[in-house]
């Protein structure tokens, strides 16, 4: 393990809940003392899914402003932080999938490493209802109160809107969207993505935890640095008919960030060839 983080405490730079998810992952496989939320902390200010506060940084520079945000805020100097943004499927534009983004930030040099999980586990999207029945079902087919859900008079908010977070309570739920209705003639309402009120989501960020915390824990032969990280899969699994290279993957790059060191990685599976019906060669 990394002498780097040896009996470090980990703070969660969240407002959400992220620390039940991350901090387990991270001391699992990092030589860490613990973890612990800062209290306190304001992560809104860099975007709210709503549309109350415009996000003004990509997902993963939005989380490292967080990590520092948390860092500077609290004294901590070892700081995790996360993003998410739920955007078109790039292979499926129809498909909605989840983008997780985790950052940590090592305050005492300032260095820090970034890890992106894309999940089409997801329990997003709203819809505009004019009866309180069309609020009910709605909430119904996004698997409420479990994911609790958010109340607005329109979907793109607007200065002096009115937005209901964190309903997860049916009577409550009724009478905020009663009173939008009444006041509006519509009511928005959609999923509301903040972890803790999400747990499809939550599950997505534990998964992005346990693949960063794996990634931190590989060190780079050469330097030592951690984060010694896949960032590339290399196409040309030859085809196990005709021995043409195909799309598959034949090996993994691992890359590090410091020094440009990179090895191959084989398969996990450790496959050597490709079925025919996936060669364009055999298979045009």
């Amino acid at each position: 393990m990394h002498e780097r983080f040896a009996g470090r405490t980990l703070a969660v730079a969240t407002m959400h809940g992220k620390e039940q998810v991350i901090g387990p992952a991270l001391c699992a496989a990092l030589p860490l003392a613990g973890f612990d939320a800062i209290a306190d902390l304001d992560t809104d200010r860099f975007g709210a899914f709503s549309g109350e506060v415009e996000r003004t940084h990509d997902p993963r520079t939005a989380a490292l402003h967080k990590a520092i945000h948390g860092a500077e805020r609290s004294g901590m100097d070892l700081v995790i932080a996360s993003e998410g943004s739920f955007v078109p499927y790039p292979p499926a534009p129809f498909l909605t999938c989840d983008e997780e983004w985790l950052v940590l930030y090592d305050a005492r040099d300032g260095r820090n490493w970034a890890h992106r999980h894309v999940s089409l586990e997801t329990m997003a999207g709203g819809e505009e209802c004019r009866t309180v029945d069309q609020v009910r079902t709605f909430a119904q087919r996004i698997g409420f109160p479990s994911h609790g859900l958010v109340l607005k008079p329109q979907e793109r908010w607007r200065e002096g809107d009115a937005v209901i977070k964190g309903i997860a309570d049916r009577d409550a739920l009724e009478v905020h969207a009663a009173r939008i209705i009444g006041a509006h003639g519509t009511v928005w309402a959609e999923c509301d993505l903040r972890a803790m009120l999400n747990p499809t989501r939550m599950a997505v960020i534990r998964a992005t935890a346990e693949r960063f915390a794996q990634e931190l824990a590989h060190c780079c032969p050469a330097c030592g640095e951690p984060h010694f990280a896949i960032t590339e899969a290399v196409p040309g699994l030859p085809c196990g008919l005709c021995g043409m290279p195909t799309r598959s993957t034949l090996f993994h790059l691992r890359n590090c960030g410091r020094c440009g060191h990179s090895a191959q990685e084989p398969r996990e599976d450790g496959r050597v060839s490709e079925d025919p019906q996936y060669c364009d060669h055999c298979n045009p």
